[in-house]
């Protein structure tokens, strides 16, 4: 079997015939998976019963945004990166998950991880959390949360294992410092939080 186990060669047809399935059906997933600009908006959903039972556990009891939203955010930053395994599929096939459905698999793509992650952030009361969609130096796209807090600029990676103040501080300075595996930011294509959408094509 040349080194593969049984198991792991039945894992890999099977990954095969479901690679095969899914790209012979995309053009339809993708027409299902269309949103319009207000569904995009609700995807960041702060009052999700997922995110709120997350939330709950972050939280102390006598919970104030002034003084503990990094502190929580930081928990939930940390909480995604251990325990939400970043995948980027191979098929150009477009899907967003609901915070229920990334909590049983476990697993998300930089755009769910991104949604999940700036939900998480309204919840605690962030107004001006967004999720950025951009293009990167090597034309591919990635996703990521910015925001600002006490007139500090913010940009997190949840797909990345970065510490939680890497991307802190001038606005300028951090999307010219941050980077996707050696990749920088070429320009922002549309950002969205649950009450704002602005495309930048």
């Amino acid at each position: 079997m040349d080194g593969i186990a049984p198991a792991d060669s039945k894992a890999v047809l099977l990954y095969k015939l479901y690679k095969l399935l899914l790209q012979k059906y995309a053009d339809l997933i993708n027409e299902k998976e269309k949103r319009t600009i207000g569904e995009v908006k609700s995807l960041i959903d702060g009052s999700d019963l997922t995110i709120q039972s997350l939330v709950a556990g972050f939280k102390p009891e006598e919970y104030s945004f002034d003084q503990h939203f990094l502190i929580v955010a930081e928990k939930a930053f940390s909480f995604i990166t251990k325990e939400i395994a970043f995948v980027k599929t191979d098929i150009r096939l477009s899907f967003w998950l609901t915070p229920k459905e990334i909590m049983e698999i476990k697993v998300a793509d930089d755009e769910d991880q991104a949604v999940f992650f700036c939900s998480l952030l309204v919840a605690l009361g962030d107004e001006k959390a967004e999720v950025v969609i951009a293009e990167l130096e090597d034309l591919s796209t990635h996703a990521f949360v910015i925001t600002e807090y006490q007139s500090q600029f913010f940009l997190w990676d949840p797909s990345q294992q970065h510490d939680f103040n890497a991307f802190s501080g001038f606005k300028e300075n951090i999307l010219a410092k941050y980077d996707f595996k050696g990749a920088k930011i070429k320009r922002f294509l549309y950002k969205f939080n649950n009450t704002d959408y602005e495309q930048f094509l």
